[in-house]
């Protein structure tokens, strides 16, 4: 069990940023389980391409939405959304997806971690909505070897505990910390932004952590896709956390190796490795237009 800190959050005042995409339906039902918490304000950014998301009338005035342009990447979108929305009373920020379900006492439970004054950010237990028995994620792990970040399962005793990372779907940071490290980092799409974020964090001196007692449900969606534009994804992603781990030319080659013996395995192979190399190589745009254009070329 943790030692006890001094807290200096006791008064804290949290931004709660709702990353639409996809799903109204899912959205409201993700504002529902924030609405009537104390010291939470609520925006909502409307990333998804038709940037045509209304609020219905029951959340007028609870919540804000504000227009990404549609052709952000997560990292992008997020960082646009909190300079958005911050203000000087708010501590911590908790970034959350659209297809998530937040749980009772979970914010109090996360922030209860938070407190303590070496923990710069701190994530849920996610059971899947679909099946409520089933843990998707506790935190998660850096296979820095393999360039590979993978889900965790909570600890026996079920009690708050170190992690290499949290999933982005749901992460609770503090603005300081947020702004030390300079929020998540963009050269990424979808993926890989959250497991360098957090070892930006603990390279400030600030622990990661997860809190399995504060459940937030989650729908696993398009970032388990195995279809050919987001197997491009992942190994661009790759491609660039292994030069973030082991430096520009040695982490460029391990994530190229590592990932052509997993792309073997997926529709188009050779062919779709060869594409995402090459366009990194030739630094191409990383971004919605060229996983849309993954998609054209690449059919499922």
């Amino acid at each position: 069990m943790l030692a006890p800190v001094k807290s200096d959050l006791m008064n804290c005042s949290t931004l709660c940023v709702v990353l639409h995409y996809g799903s109204e339906a899912d959205t409201w039902n993700c504002i529902r389980t924030l609405l009537g918490i104390d010291a939470l304000d609520i925006l909502i950014a409307d990333n998804d391409p038709t940037q045509s998301l209304s609020t219905p009338p029951e959340f007028v005035g609870q919540v804000e939405v504000i227009r990404t342009g549609g052709s952000a990447g997560f990292a992008q979108a997020n960082n646009m959304a909190v300079r958005h929305g911050r203000r000087q009373d708010h501590d911590s920020l908790l970034l959350l997806n659209n297809d998530t379900l937040l749980g009772e006492g979970a914010l109090t439970e996360l922030l209860g971690v938070l407190r303590r004054s070496d923990v710069g950010a701190v994530g849920p237990c996610m059971p899947v909505i679909e099946n409520g028995g089933r843990i998707w994620a506790c935190g998660g792990v850096i296979d820095r070897v393999r360039i590979l970040i993978y889900d965790r399962q909570p600890p026996p005793d079920w009690l708050p505990c170190d992690v290499d990372y949290l999933p982005g779907a749901a992460i609770l940071c503090r603005l300081q910390v947020w702004d030390l490290v300079g929020g998540l980092p963009e050269k990424y799409f979808l993926g890989y932004e959250e497991a360098e974020f957090a070892l930006r964090v603990v390279g400030h001196g600030h622990r990661i952590m997860v809190a399995p007692e504060a459940i937030v449900l989650h729908s696993v969606g398009m970032s388990s896709d195995r279809q050919p534009m987001y197997v491009y994804n992942s190994i661009r992603g790759r491609i660039r956390f292994g030069q973030y781990l082991w430096g520009r030319r040695c982490g460029f080659l391990l994530a190229a190796v590592n990932t052509l013996r997993e792309t073997k395995r997926t529709r188009h192979g050779l062919r779709l490795w060869a594409r995402a190399v090459t366009d990194e190589i030739r630094g191409r745009a990383f971004d919605r237009a060229a996983l849309q254009d993954v998609a054209k070329h690449y059919p499922r």
